[in-house]
Order: structure tokens, then sequence, then C-alpha cells
């Protein structure tokens, strides 16, 4: 399942990676995104704790960063896995903590 904010993350991703290369370009990335999430929701990712969220005391999420650059942050449980974050690596996390705190 995707949050608010990781689903304004996709679209963006898709609106970035269109006005790239166009449509081939797109659905590439949307492809790329796919298999990660699906790999993340099998339990099959090499997953890593947040760093930025451990200082904050916060243990729960994950994040799986891949090749491409892609940094998928989620919060698993026996029920299902909530992305929160589809963010590229190069992003400042803080400033985009930052954006989700201040859009509510």
């Amino acid at each position: 399942m995707l949050t608010d904010g990781a689903a304004r993350d996709l679209d963006e991703w898709y609106a970035a990676a269109y006005a790239r290369g166009g449509a081939t370009e797109a659905a590439r990335i949307l492809d790329r995104i796919e298999v990660v999430m699906r790999t993340v929701a099998e339990g099959a990712a090499r997953e890593e704790p947040v760093p930025e969220l451990r200082r904050l005391g916060r243990r729960a999420e994950r994040q799986v960063v891949t090749a491409e650059g892609l940094r998928v942050v989620f919060r698993p449980s026996p029920e299902r896995v909530l992305v929160v974050v589809l963010a590229p690596v190069r992003r400042s996390f803080q400033a985009l903590l930052e954006r989700r705190l201040l859009d509510g």
C-alpha cells in the first residue's frame, strides 16, 4: 500500500521520467518501481534501517536503495507493507521530511 505522500512521489517520478524520455522512459521507470515494490512486499528485498529516522527514535521504518538510485522507505507488518517514501537517493531526506510535515 502507498501513503498519500508516496503516491505523490510516484506521480513525480512518472512526470519526471516522461519529461526526460516520453512514454517509453516513464513506462520503464514504472516497471522498475513495480519490481522493487513487489520484492519488498514478498520480503525478498535487502532492507536496512533508515538512519535519519533512527536518530529520531523511529525504528519501524525500513528502506531499500536500488542501483538506479531509488530509495523506498516502508513500514512492514505481518498484514501489509506500507510504502511511505519513493525518492531519489540524491534528494535531501531532511527536506523531504520537512515537506511532508508541512503538507500535513
